[in-house]
């Protein structure tokens, strides 16, 4: 724990991070570093990694401490993200690495840029490669609690750029339960400063080197001593708008008084100049709104017909009625009663509300009785 917060304050301190700001913990294992950020107060915290077991392991801790985190399971080289989604992505405890060849680490990397707003940072905690090639320990063993204890066999591999490692878990009552080969990657800065700039990203920048406290017989292992790496991306927001330009636009239906018709609140009871000049430049400004399709509605006598033909296509309606259903005032409260019948979304007051704002004596007595219920609860 005391590991994960200090590693949780440099990413704070390092890449300025907010709590508004969205952040994907990348190969996140059991979620250590996304629970820590969800406890400090930042919301928008993602978690991802390709172990089902443990992205299960980390839901059950968010549960048990009733924190609201995320946490997927998948590949890093494919995300299931809109690109520009997130503001911060941060790959930590040596998760960098693993593939077979650097054209993996590479795809990686790209989908990050790939999901990262423009001026979104990367963050990587990676193995010091050059540290590790002269101090790996070829053989090493740890207890990892009363009673499991796990057994590592380590070499370098042939062309001596992977660490090649066997993995041996016991546990005491069962004998061996796990037996497992990996291999890291060791790059070293150099490399990386490469990788980071061929992927896309810009200033890459290198900060203090981080070992993690050892305690008792605990195998350091990988962990030893690390490279952070921060970057940020540079780039149009060409992905978003493309994503936004291929949405299904949503329909907005947009009910009116009956130009048609006598209006008594009008001062010559009928529609002039103005008022259509007024409902030419409205219309003119809601079509030029993107990913929206508007319908104007005005005939009141086929309104009724219309609406429920157009019922199941229309995703909301905006009540521009305010002359009420045949330009009657007392009838204001007619129309989101008949969209309420069709059970249609609209915008405006309902039926009830329309009801007694149009009789003053009604919007009188509300406050007093609020007043005199309130003064009674204080008696």
């Amino acid at each position: 724990m005391e590991v994960t917060r200090k590693e949780v304050d440099l990413i704070v301190s390092i890449l300025g991070v907010s709590p508004e700001e969205k952040i994907l913990d990348l190969c996140c294992g059991q979620g250590r570093h996304v629970l820590e950020l969800a406890r400090r107060g930042f919301s928008n915290v993602e978690g991802y990694d390709r172990s089902q077991y443990l992205i299960r392991k980390a839901r059950t801790r968010a549960q048990k401490e009733n924190l609201q985190v995320r946490f997927r399971e998948g590949d890093a080289r494919k995300l299931p993200y809109p690109s520009d989604t997130f503001d911060v992505v941060t790959i930590m405890g040596n998760s960098f690495g693993y593939f077979d060849s650097t054209l993996q680490d590479r795809k990686v990397l790209e989908e990050i840029f790939r999901v990262l707003k423009p001026e979104g940072r990367v963050f990587i905690d990676a193995v010091d490669g050059d540290h590790m090639k002269k101090s790996f320990q070829p053989r090493s063993w740890e207890w990892l609690d009363r009673k499991y204890f796990v057994c590592r066999e380590r070499a370098l591999s042939a062309d001596g750029d992977r660490l090649i490692c066997r993995e041996v878990i016991s546990r005491i009552d069962r004998g061996i339960i796990a037996d497992q080969f990996y291999a890291e990657r060791l790059y070293n800065k150099e490399s990386l400063f490469e990788l980071l700039t061929a992927s896309g990203f810009s200033s890459p920048t290198f900060h203090t080197i981080f070992s993690p406290v050892s305690a008792g017989t605990q195998d350091a292992g990988m962990m030893e001593q690390r490279i952070l790496l921060s970057a940020f991306v540079e780039k149009p927001w060409h992905s978003s708008l493309q994503a936004v330009e291929n949405k299904k636009p949503m329909n907005i239906a947009v009910v009116l008084g009956d130009p048609r018709k006598e209006d008594q609140v009008k001062p010559a009871c009928v529609f002039d100049d103005d008022d259509f000049d007024t409902l030419e430049k409205m219309k003119t400004a809601l079509t030029e709104i993107p990913f929206m399709r508007f319908t104007f509605f005005d005939r009141h006598e086929m309104l009724l017909d219309d609406l429920k033909k157009k019922a199941g296509k229309i995703d909301l309606v905006l009540n521009l009625c305010d002359e009420g259903f045949y330009n009657d005032p007392t009838k204001e409260l007619h129309v989101p009663a008949l969209l309420e019948q069709l059970n249609i979304p609209y915008t405006g007051a309902g039926p009830q509300c329309l009801a007694f704002c149009y009789d003053k004596s009604i919007v009188r007595e509300l406050p007093e009785s609020c007043e005199f219920l309130s003064q009674r609860e204080c008696l």
